[in-house]
């Protein structure tokens, strides 16, 4: 039985009422929830998470007090678990030790390239030498603008020396952006207690290679709200001789043309505290 005219127009204006109500709810949504910049991670982290300034904490005599952040890092590192990683590899490609896995080509070469920030190696905790693993997240918002030689543009005076070298070494019309990353003390003290820092993969450029980014521009614009569905390739920062007995302020952050570095602001930027006996 077809419909009357009087019904016909209910029901148009019921449903376009509810178009109205429910993009005026979107609207306020939008501008009422904070936009998710881009955020650096830190891990391993504790359950006691504290965002401000994340303490990893251990005593390298006792294994008690670092076994806990190696199975940190192998939860973390779960989802990267792989026998063909990718080249060159995301992650260290295996969370099972030497003697709990087939002996794989490809997965031992990845292994060997994230030493010592590796399982066979428990994550440089067990010998004082610990690992920080850092990853960009909230990327499907952001459209990055790295820096590189192949752009007339100043680069930052303050920018380390060692991703300048690697802006000449790996120039991007060959080897493609990166988002370069930089870690350090704090403060003064924590420059002098915090010893030699080390980049891993070390035979690679200090940043994250855009191309393996599935950023903004990279994405189309119906998946940008959704999560990803590949976890983010990683960095691993290796602590070589950190001065024992003190809590030492580190501050790691990435280098891009459109994120202007602030102290304050949790974006592109990392802070944790290491705390070594």
């Amino acid at each position: 039985m077809g419909l009357d005219k009087r019904t016909i127009k209910i029901i148009v204006i019921v449903t376009v009422t509810v178009l109205v109500i429910g993009g005026i709810i979107g609207l306020v949504l939008g501008l009422l929830l904070p936009y998710r910049y881009v955020e650096l991670e830190v891990w391993p982290r504790s359950d006691a998470y504290n965002y401000e300034q994340p303490l990893i904490h251990f005593r390298v005599s006792d294994s008690g007090t670092w076994h806990p952040w190696y199975k940190k890092l192998n939860e973390f590192l779960k989802p990267y678990e792989t026998t063909v990683p990718e080249e060159p590899p995301r992650a260290p490609c295996s969370v099972h030790h030497h003697e709990q896995r087939l002996p794989v080509p490809n997965c031992e070469r990845a292994l060997s390239m994230w030493a010592p920030c590796n399982v066979d190696n428990f994550y440089g905790y067990r010998e004082g030498r610990p690992c920080v693993f850092l990853r960009l997240n909230h990327i499907h918002y952001w459209v990055p603008e790295p820096y590189n030689v192949t752009v007339p543009l100043s680069i930052p005076q303050d920018m380390p020396n060692n991703i300048k070298k690697a802006m000449h070494l790996y120039p991007a019309n060959q080897y493609g952006d990166f988002i370069w990353v930089s870690c350090k003390g704090e403060f003064t003290a924590d420059e002098e207690n915090i010893g030699p820092i080390q980049y891993i993969p070390a035979n690679m450029p200090p940043g994250f290679p855009a191309s393996r980014l599935r950023t903004a521009d990279r994405i189309p614009r119906s998946d940008r709200s959704l999560p990803d569905l590949i976890s983010g390739p990683l960095i691993a920062v290796v602590f070589e001789n950190p001065h024992r007995g003190v809590v030492i302020n580190v501050e790691c952050r990435i280098w891009t043309r459109d994120i202007v570095y602030d102290r304050n602001s949790r974006v592109g930027l990392a802070r944790f505290e290491l705390y070594i006996e």
